[in-house]
């Protein structure tokens, strides 16, 4: 799995044809730079990755979601999106984690709706983020050729992105690695559910609106897995503030057996708490 390397991976991969020969050169020179070793030691409680690894594998990609709600008719708008260049106030390891997931989506909705120059933006961003937390060494070694030979490729680089969440463990040798992904993965996965509802929200057509009450209660059998691997860090103070939200969230979601009865007050009142979760994560 590595939900967590999405950030990076995308930033490295996804200079599509229209940011020009000159951003393709820049990768291809990334790519080919040599590659130092990741000796960490490998202390991964064994125990522990097995959660991770299984709820990881029953929750879809949080991209896999923005790509769907593209899909849905609805112009583009960055004025939704986080401003690439604001300096989020990430004080230690988990928050820096939680907004490195949240440029995650942010960035991949840009690439979803071929906004090249947006893209660009949080590359910068989403960068440096990963280099703080060590990620692009394990990326370097994840993608190399491969994703050079596929930049003009929209659709290719999303299948790319999509077996690096499930198949690297490059990155996670350590407790505290896991925690960092589950981290990353937690920001990326609030974020992909707040455009969710704001998309939704703006739809001026029932159906769209149908399709983004049918998606935000689907959510609630993935929010399930998330908190309980979240579950496994009632040592962590933040961690715990995070998934107690995450709770009450997939409560009212759960309680409502079938899409069509999800109304118009239900969808008010799940998107205000998602609203209010996410912008406590972006202060």
């Amino acid at each position: 799995m590595n939900k967590l390397l999405f950030a990076t991976s995308l930033s490295l991969s996804i200079m599509f044809s229209s940011c020009g020969d000159k951003a393709t050169d820049e990768i291809s020179e990334n790519l080919n730079a040599e590659v130092v070793k990741d000796t960490t030691p490998v202390t991964v409680n064994e125990e522990t990755k097995f959660k991770f690894d299984f709820a990881i594998a029953n929750i879809p990609s949080p991209v896999g979601s923005v790509n769907e709600i593209s899909s849905w008719g609805i112009d583009y708008d960055n004025a939704l999106l986080v401003d690439s260049k604001k300096q989020l106030a990430a004080s230690n390891e988990f928050s820096k984690a939680i907004t490195l997931g949240i440029y995650n989506i942010d960035m991949a909705y840009a690439m979803v709706n071929n906004n090249g120059q947006d893209v660009l933006k949080y590359m910068k961003t989403i960068v440096g983020n990963a280099d703080a937390l060590g990620l692009k060494n394990a990326v370097d070694q994840m993608i190399g050729k491969r994703a050079e030979s596929n930049l003009s490729n929209k659709d290719s680089l999303l299948n790319i992105l999509a077996e690096i969440f499930v198949k690297s463990d490059s990155y996670l040798r350590s407790n505290q690695r896991l925690y960092t992904a589950s981290a990353v993965f937690a920001g990326s996965w609030v974020e992909s559910l707040y455009l969710t509802c704001k998309l939704t929200e703006i739809a001026n057509t029932p159906a769209v609106k149908e399709k983004g009450y049918k998606h935000l209660w689907e959510q609630r059998f993935y929010l399930k897995n998330l908190t309980d691997l979240l579950n496994d860090y009632k040592d962590k103070k933040e961690c715990v503030v995070l998934n107690d939200d995450l709770k009450k969230i997939h409560t009212e979601i759960n309680v409502i057996k079938d899409p069509k009865e999800l109304t118009e007050a239900n969808f008010k009142s799940i998107s205000e708490k998602i609203y209010k979760l996410r912008a406590s994560l972006i202060k």
